[in-house]
């Protein structure tokens, strides 16, 4: 067994899944999954729980107990700014809801108030720097999987006369207890084959990042059914 490592740059595509409330995906329909290169930015910051300390002190000052139990990792919160308005991507991972013209399209997508619980699963593909697609592979990528996602809410909007009108999400987390188990796409190289991930992801596992050879699908607007 060898460790390869790897040194991934700038986002390449991501592919946005719908989950259920419990945090399976939803295969079925004819609005399933998102893929798109339509964003400029990705942020994951970590929430941590600090651990109790425990200090007691002697009649003279000095310490007599000093112990802190350990950190725990909580979630990641997500932050992300959009290239544009995708009517179907922001009400897959906003509070927004797409609105219809009267000819039945998608032309935009309205806010609603109140409490935000849709889900969604994240993968995004990276370049590398310093890499060559081994031989069989497809193309060399850095490969991030966020299973579940709370949906986050629109954030800040600013318009003005030198720069273009800017979209973001915030507020989205990371949600422990999914089924994304091996994967629902062929992500990971078998030899030459492209194939689902070799060991399940455990439902308190919120992310994976590894090197891939198989190609990111290619980018559309709008929601797609299932690509088995």
């Amino acid at each position: 067994m060898t460790t390869r490592c790897f040194k991934p740059i700038f986002g390449k595509r991501i592919r946005v899944s719908k989950m259920d409330s419990s945090c399976r995906a939803v295969t079925g329909g004819d609005c399933s999954e998102i893929v798109t290169d339509g964003f400029i930015s990705l942020s994951l910051s970590s929430e941590t729980e600090d651990g109790a300390e425990i200090i007691t002190k002697k009649a003279n000052g000095a310490l007599c107990i000093n112990h802190k139990n350990p950190n725990a990792f909580k979630r990641f919160t997500l932050e992300m700014q959009f290239c544009g308005v995708d009517p179907d991507l922001l009400s897959f991972m906003t509070n927004m809801t797409p609105y219809q013209d009267w000819a039945g399209d998608v032309a935009g997508a309205t806010v609603y108030e109140g409490i935000v619980d849709e889900k969604f699963g994240l993968e995004l593909w990276t370049g590398l720097a310093d890499a060559v697609a081994p031989s069989g592979a497809e193309e060399a990528s850095g490969y991030v999987v966020l299973p579940c996602i709370n949906a986050g809410v629109l954030g800040d909007i600013t318009v003005d006369g030198e720069n273009a009108v800017s979209f973001t999400m915030q507020g989205a987390y990371t949600v422990s207890g999914h089924s994304w188990g091996v994967g629902l796409h062929n992500v990971l190289m078998n030899g030459t084959t492209p194939d689902l991930l070799p060991e399940a992801l455990l439902p308190t596992e919120p992310m994976l990042i590894m090197e891939t050879g198989v190609a990111p699908p290619p980018s559309a607007c709008g929601c797609q059914p299932f690509a088995a």
